[in-house]
């Protein structure tokens, strides 16, 4: 009987048919730090689309992953329901968008910025 995947390891099904791209947890903290550093005024209105649509793609390719860990988890345990309330809130943030005013896309990108910076975490442990 084979033994189900590990959060390390994709299921061989998912393998086969190319589901499973790996993480680039560094390029994925390396966007987080760009999108929350510490800025004297907001980033220009270019900045600010280019790594909001980075870390929605970020976000999105993580989700798949976080979803599969979830899925590997007894119902209703701790680990279980920490990670469906992150996965509730990736696609709250991707299920939003910035708004029309600079500081409304700013506010967003903070916003991707936090989430991915927690899933990455906790993908990363």
């Amino acid at each position: 009987m084979p033994s189900s995947p590990t959060p390390q390891q994709p299921s061989i099904t998912a393998m086969v048919a190319g589901e499973n791209t790996p993480l680039d947890l560094v390029t994925i903290r390396a966007t987080v730090r760009r999108a929350l550093q510490e800025r004297a005024a907001l980033p220009r209105a270019s900045e600010i689309r280019e790594i909001t649509h980075t870390l929605r793609g970020h976000l999105q390719l993580m989700l798949v992953e976080a979803q599969n860990r979830a899925g590997q988890l007894e119902r209703g345990t701790e680990p279980w329901l920490g990670w469906v309330a992150l996965i509730g809130r990736a696609r709250d943030d991707l299920d939003r968008d910035g708004g029309c005013g600079l500081r409304s896309a700013a506010a967003y990108m903070d916003d991707l910025g936090r989430t991915c910076r927690r899933l990455v975490d906790c993908l990363d442990e």
